[in-house]
């Protein structure tokens, strides 16, 4: 089992100095959310991807991947009726996948619930229809890229588009492109009633990323959650990819989340 965190956590600091703290608490690898490099991911040279590769790697952590990948610049959407800014989306997406090559990161988490709600007026089918030609896109430029995009289930109080696992099984079933798989949230399975270990044995092989968080927004072992069973299940399907905290409340600390997450971790780790 691999272990991983997000960065926005870390606000302010330094991505090396994150680093070497995330290191130093004994996490494999770090999970990137590309505001946090630049406004537009876009403008990182050359120069800069590689100096973020090399903090990575000098502190021994393999760079997971992306997520959050719409929240900046402002503007993008999945499913709108405007036709250009859908086609803006898409390929700003296309180049978060080359960012995330260039870091050395192996999959791309597709949230932004913001960015996919439908509005009321909206004819779904219409609306699935341009979207399934848009995830297909992605999918066949991630194969050639070489990284993986991961469609995230989000429950009802974040998106009206994609909730449970099950729709977005469904949904990568339909792309049927091996570079469009899914992954699953701990906390939008548990606000939606559901166990996240059954989602995740129910939904291999299509899962390749888990994040961890409580239903309190903070880590796993910093809540009233139950995590044995999704480490159990982990285990017990030989699961390839990495666990990963992601949390939405910052405000005991970067580094105190980070260690009690990771107690947390290495306790599930070694009681399962």
């Amino acid at each position: 089992m691999r272990y991983s965190i997000c960065n926005e956590v870390f606000g302010e600091t330094p991505f090396e100095e994150a680093c070497r703290i995330v290191a130093e608490i004994g996490y494999d690898g770090i999970e990137i959310a590309p505001f946090t490099l630049a406004e537009d991911a876009r403008t990182l040279d050359s120069a800069a991807r590689a100096r973020i590769r090399k903090a990575a790697e000098n502190n021994g952590l393999e760079v997971v991947g992306l997520h959050w990948l719409l929240v900046s610049p402002k503007g993008f959407h999945l499913t709108t009726e405007d036709a250009s800014v859908r086609e803006a989306t898409l390929g700003f997406l296309e180049a978060l996948m080359d960012l995330c090559r260039d870091l050395g990161g192996r999959v791309l988490i597709l949230g932004s619930p913001m960015q996919r709600n439908l509005e009321p007026t909206q004819d779904r089918a219409t609306v699935e229809e341009r979207t399934l030609a848009g995830f297909q896109r992605l999918g066949e430029y991630a194969e050639k890229v070489g990284v993986t995009l991961c469609l995230e289930p989000l429950d009802s109080a974040q998106t009206n588009f994609i909730q449970t696992p099950s729709e977005a099984l469904d949904w990568v079933r339909r792309v049927n492109r091996p570079g469009f798989q899914m992954m699953v949230d701990a906390r939008a399975s548990f606000e939606m009633g559901l166990e996240p270990a059954e989602e995740l044995r129910r939904c291999l092989p299509a899962v390749k990323h888990v994040h961890l968080n409580d239903r309190n927004k903070l880590g796993p072992g910093m809540g009233n959650c139950n995590f044995e069973p999704l480490f159990r299940a982990g285990k017990e399907v030989g699961f390839e990819g990495y666990y990963s905290v992601e949390v939405f409340d910052f405000t005991p600390g970067a580094e105190k989340i980070a260690r009690e997450s990771f107690d947390a971790i290495r306790r599930l780790d070694q009681c399962v």
